[in-house]
């Protein structure tokens, strides 16, 4: 498959879990990456961590980061305004919060934070990077939603809607966007060892739910990522990463 060498990828969600696992990856294929997250200096060590490029010279790219909340438009008009003159290869829309309590229960504020950051900051990214990438009459978008957008989940009914939301956006992308040479794809992991999902499961009755009977790696979703990235004839796939739990 195509060498990532030369590309640059933009990651939302990057300073950790399942965006960093991609941006670690990406740059071991000789990617350049920009993070973006709201922590300054959680971004400045994600960045820090990244593997120097093992490509040649004229390859390198630079890994860089900005620091700003996915759900604000103008944060994402002044990354369109630094990137001017950086080419945007791929897009890796993986910045995401979870939920905890039925929805009666929920705040509104909560609400709102879940449905901004995980749905519209989604569409802002994409919004930001299609027009660069209709110019370079290619590019990868890949979205990360969840399992739970298609199975829903007890205490999660503001948090499945939103990825929910995310797996129509990228649908409805593929068909806008395929005829300028933009692949649209969309991850649906299902319970992944990260800071959100490691307070769920101390008594491992979630673990033995899933027939794998483990939870998934942040790595493993990369390295499905990775698969869409490279292979061009991937678009509008709805790629499940879950351990088999979808089917049960």
């Amino acid at each position: 498959m195509p060498s990532l060498a030369g590309k640059h990828c933009v990651i939302s969600g990057g300073s950790r879990g399942i965006g960093l696992a991609i941006a670690r990856l990406f740059a071991s294929e000789g990617a350049g990456c920009t993070l973006i997250g709201r922590d300054p200096h959680r971004l400045a060590s994600a960045v820090g961590s990244l593997p120097p490029s093992t490509t040649t010279t004229q390859h390198q790219q630079q890994h860089a980061s900005s620091a700003f909340d996915v759900s604000s438009a103008t944060g994402w008009e002044k990354l369109r305004a630094d990137m001017k003159d950086q080419k945007c290869d791929i897009l890796i829309n993986a910045a995401g919060i979870t939920q905890n309590s039925f929805l009666f229960k929920t705040s509104d504020s909560s609400i709102n934070e879940i449905i901004a950051t995980n749905l519209t900051g989604t569409v802002w990214g994409c919004k930001t990077f299609i027009p660069k990438m209709m110019k370079q009459k290619e590019g990868c978008i890949i979205n990360i939603s969840s399992l739970l957008a298609t199975h829903g989940g007890k205490g999660a009914s503001v948090y499945a809607a939103s990825k929910a939301g995310v797996v129509g956006l990228t649908r409805s992308l593929a068909w806008e966007v395929g005829r300028f040479g933009i692949r649209a794809n969309v991850l649906l992991p299902g319970y992944i060892q990260t800071d959100m999902t490691k307070e769920m499961d101390k008594n491992g009755e979630l673990s033995a739910s899933i027939p794998l009977g483990r939870q998934g790696l942040a790595e493993e979703v990369a390295d499905a990522a990775l698969f869409l990235a490279r292979n061009s004839y991937a678009h509008n796939c709805v790629l499940n990463i879950d351990g088999g739990l979808s089917a049960t």
